[in-house]
Order: C-alpha cells, then structure tokens, then sequence
C-alpha cells in the first residue's frame, strides 16, 4: 500500500457518514506521478484535479460511483453523445483545464449516469467501456502528452479575497 486518499469534498448526503481528513496526497508508481479525485469531488470541485496536476501528476484516478436515477428511463447514449450525461463533459473538462490524463472508473449499471473512461490531456476521449457493461479498461499512454502546463499556470494570487 502506497497510502490513502481521503474523499474530502463530500456531498451533503454523506457528510454524516465520513470524515475528511483535509489532505491531497501525490502518489508515485515506476516513476509516474499521479493524483486521485474521488467520485463527487472530480464531477463538482475542479481543484481536486488542479491540485494534483499543478504537482506535477501525468494522470488523476477517479473512483466514482454514479448511478443515476433509480426509475426506469432510456437506456444511455452512446458515449460523446450531444444529448450524454454531465459527467462525460466533466471528465473532458478535468483533462482539458489541467494537460492531463483522466481516468474515470465506475460501476456497470443498467441505468448510469458516466462510464468508466480515459480522456487525453487534450480532451480526446482515448477510450472507454460502453455504459452498463462491465469489462476492464487497458490502453497505453503518452505521458509526454500530460504537461501539466494549464495547472501550473494556475496564480490563486490573481484572485484576490
């Protein structure tokens, strides 16, 4: 074990349940740097990804669970549909604004809302398993492609309180 990952922006459903530790962490496997953003804070907080990304992470794992709704509605589209859900957008946006890999991990659900997805830094989906089957996710990686430069760029001094 390389260490832990606390969820620590949490939805106000679960806030009850857990307790956040306050602290990002920077993990290293075979010399490549990479963050974690756990389920609701890669769709809703930005700077969890930032955070990693301007630390010179390549890729951000994102754990998640997103179910969508209980009652029956029409199946998913396909993904990068016009008509898809947020979170593929999310994920895009994560890549995009930080010039890194995305790597979204959910369970297989007849009625999800994201699917378990690789997007470039450049906001190319490079891969993914189709929503509601299960499978595992393998692609390779150009790590040269994972800048960072957005993040980094990032002057929290520009905005002052």
């Amino acid at each position: 074990v390389l260490g832990y990952q606390a969820k620590n922006q949490l939805p106000v459903e679960e806030a009850p349940h857990y307790v956040p530790d306050g602290q990002r962490r920077l993990f290293t496997v075979d010399g490549v740097p990479f963050g974690i953003a756990i389920c609701h804070e890669g769709w809703r907080y930005p700077e969890t990804v930032r955070w990693a990304a301007a630390r010179g992470a390549k890729i951000v794992f994102h754990p998640s669970l997103t179910t969508g709704e209980d009652a029956a509605r029409t199946a998913p589209r396909p993904w990068g549909d016009p008509g898809a859900p947020y979170y593929e957008k999310a994920m895009i946006g994560r890549a995009v604004e930080n010039t890194v890999y995305f790597a979204s991990v959910n369970y297989a659900f007849a009625q999800q809302d994201a699917a378990t997805s690789l997007i470039g830094p450049d906001g190319e989906c490079l891969a993914y398993q189709p929503y509601g089957q299960e499978g595992l996710l393998i692609h390779d990686l150009d790590l040269t492609r994972a800048t960072g430069f957005c993040a980094r760029r990032y002057d929290p001094a520009l905005y002052p309180a």
